[in-house]
């Protein structure tokens, strides 16, 4: 049965609490779950009190989550499933703690201003659970992504529920600008969870059978204390992880309950006894400054309903009436907590009537109440059945628990010393087992070196030209040496070569590969060609020149993809490695120099013709472009597409054994075509365009080819551009004319498949090339059309995600 614990700051209700935890701990066979925010200490204390009186913590569970995070996997229903939970059950409970923290986060009001918000981010959660189309367990960052694709390319998940389907549809219905407000709506909410990197660490976690996870429900029969301490996190963390933890505790309790059968509270022989009807343990919540997270519809759920559960709940707060606000909930905790302790409450008319009996009215309790000195106690028990409940009446507090220094029992120095390192042990056994740990990028302090030159004016020899000098991201045990120019091991000192080859021995020396998060490994080197007068003739600094240098590399795919892939990493990751500000950036955009591509799939930039020019990058036909090279003036985001389009068909046709492909090659010129030399001589730029364009015109991006060296698969990558009605029927004829089987087009974003299908419909001269046509919800993936010159359309973003890459070498 429910407690209510009540007392004003500095009453000795803490002190209390870890007397009567210590004691229920001895008591009962479940499990004793303390959610601590006050930050003053008490969870320490607990466990040096538990240390004292049973001599070992070894069944204590402490996070400190300032550090160390519990291992939920909040949008997982797996369990859920397994216990024999209706899915629909478990998926709205799921959506409904969502929802709640959402709320908690923004306030009540403010999160339901924007109407339709809500409701979108249930049914585009309830669809990634589809059973047919959706997953048992994903993270927030995949749920924001799909949130994000809806937004940008007007599509829904794929649900097999109609009226699910009939809802999300109508939302796409929408004219443009109510839709844009809408989703605006929806991000502006859903973006509150990894706006705090505390919050985005638990929520982007997915149990697997490898890595780290924690379930209150492999703890609830144990005879175990698991404190929560969130007295490191800011108020609106604390709050949303007291749900978090309410929201697993319920349905851990809801499993056990499953497990063990259907019977109630009420059919106990003895309703004494700590065990619940099923035999199950007794489990014990405390929560302290609980008036935070009782607001929440998860507490009034869980004191409603947690006895059938065999979970007794503890509220421990200064006075019921902080929530006056909210009159459910002050019903709620004064109808549904059957014992009460209470120290001096100045004014609380509400708890006073609670407490009034026949011999003392509501008047009288209220100046008894008042009345109470430090130490005192006002305890109100509850009856057994059928049977009057007892009067009031007064406790004091009993001694300071085992292990308080100003108690009967302090530790011994010997002990202290002791308790210090079984302390550790337990933050330490905690953090492997059942915790996730705050991973920060790894940082490294290269750049700041004193002893190196300024980054604005220093000279880059040829033994010093690297950007593991500058670089702000690093592998955790590897460090650079700039006085051998090596890498060197953290842990044991051995050097290695200054390159992606050294750098994988070092991390792999006294570490792994899959420990280090791929961004914390930086690219190697920048191959800057230019003499120290000659950059210093360029009027830029040696950071904007490596940064202009590490870009073109990338474009050109001269980085293995350990330190830098294309294809998946954003090109932060090189400013982050180079050291250089966003600042610095503006001026090699302003001067052309560099182009902004764009920030999808992830943050892009091009190297221009005068970018190359300051590098001292020529470009030499059959080596840089041509065929099998790549396209002139080829942008980053068309390379990126061309090769996803070349590792799909490697992966779906040179590897399948029954497909006639033999090989795979990008920029597969169809017939030989010369170039006057005069157009690279002086010519001017029309000409130059003229002919380069006539050239790309008889290039595939990708072809798949047999041993005949015919085409057997073309792929197209298209970038929509002013000049979309002409160029798309071009490059439609183009691959009709090879006769392939396989006809696809790779575009950058599902509206541009819709564009590439609009100017097949209606070419600017002759007759369509494709009839068939979708509407704008439509997936490109979807597109179901058999043409000579289109038989598939991918989104790039779609076709990377659809088949393994390895991004180890």
């Amino acid at each position: 049965m429910h407690v209510g614990w009540f007392g004003k700051t500095g009453s000795g209700k803490s002190t209390s609490l870890i007397n009567a935890i210590l004691d229920n701990h001895a008591a009962t066979e479940g499990a004793d779950i303390l959610i601590d925010p006050k930050g003053d200490g008490m969870a320490i204390e607990y466990l040096r009190a538990h240390y004292a009186r049973y001599g070992h913590v070894e069944n204590v569970l402490y996070f400190d989550c300032a550090d160390v995070l519990p291992a939920f996997s909040f949008f997982d229903i797996r369990d859920e499933l397994d216990a024999g939970v209706p899915r629909d059950t478990a998926v709205e409970d799921t959506v409904d703690h969502y929802i709640e923290i959402l709320m908690q986060i923004m306030g009540r009001d403010r999160f339901e201003q924007a109407v339709r918000s809500p409701d979108i981010i249930r049914y585009v959660l309830k669809a990634m659970f589809d059973p047919v189309h959706g997953d048992d367990a994903f993270s927030h960052r995949e749920f924001h992504g799909e949130i994000r694709t809806m937004h940008d390319r007007q599509s829904v998940h794929p649900v097999s529920e109609p009226d699910l389907e009939r809802m999300l549809s109508g939302i796409l219905n929408n004219g443009k600008r109510t839709f844009d407000k809408l989703m605006g709506g929806v991000s502006n909410r859903v973006e509150k969870i990894p706006a705090d990197r505390r919050l985005a660490r638990i929520f982007n976690h997915v149990a697997t059978e490898d890595g780290p996870q924690f379930d209150l429900a492999s703890h609830l029969d144990d005879d175990v204390v698991i404190i929560f301490d969130t007295g490191g996190l800011r108020s609106e963390a604390q709050r949303v992880l007291s749900l978090v933890i309410l929201s697993n505790l319920w349905t851990a309790l809801r499993r056990r309950k499953r497990r063990s059968g259907t019977a109630s509270i009420e059919d106990e022989a003895d309703p004494g006894q700590p065990q619940n009807a099923a035999g199950a343990p007794l489990v014990n919540l405390y929560v302290e400054e609980a008036a935070s997270v009782a607001v929440s519809n998860l507490l009034k759920e869980l004191l409603a309903q947690s006895r059938s559960f065999g979970c007794s709940v503890t509220l421990a707060m200064q006075f019921p009436a902080q929530l006056k606000e909210h009159e459910d909930v002050y019903d709620e905790i004064l109808n549904n907590i059957s014992t009460f302790v209470t120290g001096n409450v100045p004014v609380d008319r509400r708890l006073a009537e609670r407490l009034a009996t026949e011999e003392m009215d509501a008047r009288e309790v209220g100046n008894r109440l008042r009345a109470l000195r430090r130490g005192q106690w006002l305890v109100s028990l509850p009856a057994p059945f059928d049977e009057p409940e007892p009067r009031p009446f007064l406790v004091g507090s009993v001694a300071p628990p085992p292990g308080d220094p100003d108690g009967p029992q302090p530790l011994s120095a010997w002990d202290r010393e002791t308790f210090q390192s079984r302390l550790v042990d337990v933050r330490t056994r905690t953090s492997e087992t059942s915790g996730l740990a705050l991973a920060s990028p790894n940082t490294t302090e290269n750049g700041d070196n004193e002893d190196s030159p300024n980054a604005d004016d220093m000279e880059l020899s040829s033994a010093i030209e690297t950007p593991l000098q500058t670089t702000k991201r690093m592998p955790p045990t590897v460090e650079y040496d700039e006085s051998t120019h090596a890498l060197c091991c953290s842990e044991c000192e051995n050097r290695y070569n200054p390159d992606v080859d050294g750098m994988k021995r070092a991390i792999s020396c006294c570490s792994s590969l899959e420990d280090v998060d791929r961004d914390d490994v930086p690219i190697c080197s920048v191959n800057l060609k230019l003499t120290p007068d000659e950059r210093q003739a360029t009027a830029y600094t040696d950071q904007q020149l490596m940064f202009l240098q590490a870009v073109y590399n990338a474009q050109q795919l001269r980085y293995k993809p350990l330190e830098y892939d294309l294809t998946t990493d954003s090109m932060i990751r090189l400013q982050e490695y180079t050291e250089i500000d966003a600042a610095d950036i503006e001026p090699l955009l302003d001067a052309e120099l560099l182009t902004h591509d764009a920030d999808h799939p992830h943050r892009l930039y091009t190297v221009t013709t005068e970018g190359r020019d300051v590098l001292g990058e020529s470009y030499r036909l059959g080596v840089d472009y041509g065929h099998g090279q790549g396209d002139l003036e080829e942008t980053s985001q068309h390379v990126l597409a061309v090769e996803v389009a070349r590792q799909y068909l490697c992966e779906e046709y040179l590897e399948d054994p029954d497909s006639p492909v033999v090989e795979v090659m990008p920029y597969y010129d169809l017939d030989e075509v010369t170039l006057p030399a005069s157009v690279f001589m002086g010519g001017d730029d029309d000409a130059v365009k003229e002919a380069t364009d006539a050239y790309d015109q008889r290039r595939l991006d990708v072809a798949a080819l047999d041993e005949d060296g015919s085409v057997v698969v073309a792929v197209e990558v298209e970038r929509i551009n002013n000049d979309i009605h002409r160029a798309v029927p071009d490059d439609f004829d183009k691959i009709a004319d090879c006769g392939v089987e396989e006809a696809i087009w790779v575009v950058m974003k599902q509206r541009d498949g819709h564009k590439v299908l609009s100017a097949l419909n209606n070419p600017v001269e002759g007759e369509p090339l494709v009839e068939k046509n979708y509407a704008k919800t439509t997936p490109p993936q979807q597109f179901n059309i058999d043409t000579p010159g289109l038989t598939a359309v991918y989104p790039v973003e779609w076709l990377r995600d659809s088949f393994e890459g390895d991004s180890s070498q």
